[in-house]
């Protein structure tokens, strides 16, 4: 469907990275109203649009993971998928956005709410107040077409923080740039089991093996995103010789750095014993269970931050495993926070999930149920209202969420709406 495509092309041209989506939402306001539909906005930036007498509401969080030159988004359509160049898509989420856009031209009575910051930590969701109409939720931020998401991952973020001090470097020390780059990224849930290295892994288990002391550290893209480049500047005794390939090391002029890390040690032990990716895995599901990312190191006014992404099926488990990593970073001297939590969404097969699978099979013979190892903002939006509400989450294929690879299956797009409006259109009798 062209229509899709056009809206998704104008939805990509409006800047709105977490926290910087304030043209995004007077965008989809302007054009709510535009269809006469009622718009309604909380203190936190999440967009009502009710229209007629609503059954069920599409939803799609409105703000993206930017990396790369996101500024200008170039699209790309080659081969039935649609990409960009040199940046992340923004599919995820903007793609279930275009067909919110369709279906709302489409339908006298349709209630639209779109979230706001689900990238950073389900912000929009996890202060969402405003009463619902419809007592069906239709999530669209899967990424897996013909399949129907009932349950998904809890998750919270572990932030650990070193004041740094600093000693003078001896003359007599080579100094040299380390740098992972170009690796390949992705998304620290759907993708944490497909074997992506995270470059500063990769960088931190050969700082752990070297004969060296930190003069700088930064990596990563975000923390929910396996790392694709991480750099080190390090100085050494005795000229440094890397064994990893996919490590780049340049040599550097002393005259530019004085001084190194006095905790160098501590930092180097974390990086190199810190456990990434998948803790625990769920047989029944066939998906991750637990699992953790370190997504970024910073450096700011003299304290390094690690920002660490943990996840889990269930809220017990997920307690576990931060505490987990809250005692490992600790115990070699960082101090160490705990934010944005938001609980798992719990798997149950409701009458809506078998009312959507009735309308998938119409179009996917078998059309499953499952549930996903990432973020959904559903269980977070179905608990802050006053009355019951079902929720399940369709979406189309999108493959390498949160790197410069993202894609979209186009003909899944067409799919998901055709699927969308045999939803709509059962309540119509």
């Amino acid at each position: 469907m062209e229509q899709i495509v056009e809206h998704f092309r104008a939805i990509t041209a409006i800047p709105r990275c977490s926290y910087h989506t304030a043209q995004m939402k007077e965008r989809i306001k302007t054009f709510a109203h535009a269809l006469a539909f009622t718009v309604h906005e909380d203190a936190v930036g999440n967009i009502l649009c009710q229209k007629g007498e609503p059954k069920v509401c599409l939803q799609a969080h409105y703000d993206m993971v930017c990396i790369g030159d996101t500024q200008k988004i170039e699209i790309v359509i080659e081969a039935g998928l649609i990409k960009a160049k040199n940046s992340t898509l923004g599919a995820d989420n903007g793609m279930g956005m275009a067909i919110m856009f369709w279906a709302m031209e489409h339908n006298e009575n349709l209630e639209c709410l779109f979230t706001v910051d689900e990238e950073v930590g389900l912000i929009g969701a996890m202060q969402f107040e405003m009463p619902l109409k419809s007592s069906s939720l239709l999530n669209l931020d899967a990424e897996e077409e013909g399949e129907i998401y009932i349950g998904c991952a809890g998750g919270v973020d572990v932030i650990a923080s070193l004041n740094l001090h600093f000693e003078p470097l001896s003359e007599s020390m080579h100094l040299y740039e380390i740098h992972a780059f170009d690796f390949l990224g992705g998304h620290s849930g759907v993708d944490i089991d497909k074997k992506i290295p995270s470059a500063i892994k990769a960088l931190g288990y050969e700082l752990l093996n070297q004969d060296v002391v930190l003069v700088a550290l930064e990596g990563g893209e975000r923390r929910n995103a396996i790392p694709k480049s991480a750099t080190a500047i390090v100085a050494s005794k005795r000229p440094l010789h890397v064994n990893d390939s996919r490590l780049h090391v340049k040599p550097l002029e002393q005259r530019n750095y004085t001084h190194f890390i006095a905790e160098s040690n501590a930092i180097m032990r974390a990086l190199g014993a810190f456990a990434q990716g998948v803790r625990e895995w769920d047989r029944t599901l066939d998906i991750p269970s637990i699992s953790i990312n370190l997504g970024v190191i910073s450096n700011q006014e003299g304290v390094l931050r690690l920002d660490c992404a943990a996840r889990a099926m269930d809220d017990e488990n997920l307690a576990i495993l931060a505490a987990e990593t809250e005692a490992f970073f600790k115990a070699l001297g960082f101090e160490v926070t705990q934010e944005g939590w938001h609980g798992a969404w719990k798997p149950e097969v409701t009458p809506f999930a078998l009312r959507v699978q009735e309308a998938m099979q119409s179009i996917y013979a078998h059309a499953p149920f499952k549930a996903i190892h990432a973020g959904l903002e559903c269980g977070e939006l179905i608990a802050r209202q006053p009355r019951k509400i079902e929720a399940v989450s369709i979406g189309p294929t999108i493959r390498y969420p949160h790197s410069l690879r993202e894609e979209c299956d186009l003909a899944s797009v067409d799919k998901t709406a055709l699927i969308v409006q045999k939803i709509i259109n059962t309540y119509k009798d």
